[in-house]
């Protein structure tokens, strides 16, 4: 008997989720977070892909946006896109266009700078640290000039590398500190070796140092637990950085270097490159005071003060956002604000404002036009 109400319990359960299910209509589309270009690199001799995420309403917008180079794109794109989107919808920085360069299949360690330790073995085996040069030549003759020549950027350049593939960003930041404004290096080594018989350490004293730099951003984070299998002499580089450079840098160069005590090697890419746009986009700087705005006489002559300013900080155009998710700290939002106020006079003048920016807007001139009114 109890089996015979258990077959019937299956039965009825079974045709229960038939029913349901006929009753649903279940529909599949895909979620686009960027697109893929290859192009032929004539310096590496070899095809190449790029992963491209451009901000929302590119296509409408007029304006320039920075740009930020992924190396290790097929790990680290779409976290960098996720944090590079929640932070500028925040206006915590601009929006940026970021660039992914996913490597090739046994291509990784091309990018490895030779590092040695006491002992004279080789932290990353064999690398020599000979491609790193024909890297930074694909990424500056090659990859930053067909972006230039498709999408709308500025000069502003980011570029992040982790682990092996930090070797062009540290080589770009004390050899040629012209080609990248701002370094992010994950997961970095800093008391070993290099091939000019320095440490990394030495290196970077010098390049922050250097007061002939007129500007510039770097980042170096390790993580933790990585510290569990290195040397003493590791912990030790990373608190002599910051303790000789407290009073010798450079004012002109932002730099962070940390050690993340709880992350793990490559889960520390989360925070380092969170922690990496701050010291490029500082929080003191980009915290915008929109309700100073809102309760100020002109606040479209405020708003478009403050990001005049900011704009002359960064050396390229930096404009308040038009819209963001659920945020009142933006054009539309301060619209809202002003009109609820019955501010027209106030409401008129910053829609003016707010269409210079955003032309191409539907929602902006259509609310403009009614204000005209």
């Amino acid at each position: 008997m109890k089996a015979k109400r258990y077959l019937i319990a299956v039965m009825l359960a079974a045709s229960q989720l038939i029913l349901i299910a006929q009753s649903q209509k279940v529909s599949s589309q895909g979620v686009v977070i960027g697109h893929r270009i290859s192009l032929f690199s004539e310096v590496l001799n070899e095809q190449r892909d790029l992963l491209i995420s451009l901000p929302n309403n590119y296509d409408r917008n007029i304006h320039q946006y920075p740009v930020i180079l992924v190396l290790d794109g097929e790990y680290l794109f779409e976290l960098t896109r996720s944090i590079v989107n929640i932070k500028s919808s925040r206006n915590e920085m601009p929006e940026s266009i970021v660039i992914g360069i996913p490597n090739t299949a046994d291509g990784r360690y091309d990018m490895a700078m030779e590092l040695r330790f006491p002992d004279g073995g080789g932290f990353f085996g064999d690398a020599d640290g000979a491609k790193i040069n024909d890297y930074l030549s694909f990424l500056a003759q090659e990859v930053v000039p067909f972006i230039e020549n498709r999408y709308r950027v500025n000069h502003h350049q980011t570029i992040i590398g982790m682990s092996p593939t930090f070797g062009p960003v540290l080589q770009s930041f004390w050899d040629e500190p012209d080609l990248f404004n701002a370094h992010i290096v994950l997961a970095a080594e800093v008391s070993l070796t290099t091939s000019s018989g320095e440490t990394v350490k030495e290196k970077l004293l010098k390049a922050i140092q250097d007061t002939d730099r007129q500007q510039g951003a770097i980042y170096i984070g390790k993580a933790g637990d990585d510290l569990k299998r290195r040397p003493e002499a590791e912990r030790l580089a990373y608190a002599e950085l910051n303790e000789k450079l407290e009073n010798t840098a450079n004012p002109n160069i932002n730099y962070r270097i940390e050690i993340l005590e709880e992350e793990n090697h490559y889960g520390m890419a989360i925070a380092g490159i969170e922690h990496g746009l701050e010291n490029i986009y500082p929080p003191d700087m980009w915290t915008v005071p929109y309700r100073a705005f809102w309760n100020s006489e002109d606040p479209a002559s405020e708003l478009k003060r403050w990001y005049d300013q900011l704009s002359d900080a960064y050396g390229f155009e930096i404009i308040p956002l038009e819209d963001a998710f659920y945020a009142g700290q933006t054009l539309k939002g301060t619209a809202r604000r002003l009109n609820r106020q019955g501010r027209k006079p106030a409401l008129l003048k910053l829609l003016e404002l707010a269409v210079t920016y955003y032309p191409n807007s539907p929602e902006l001139k259509a609310q403009y036009e009614n204000a005209k009114k």
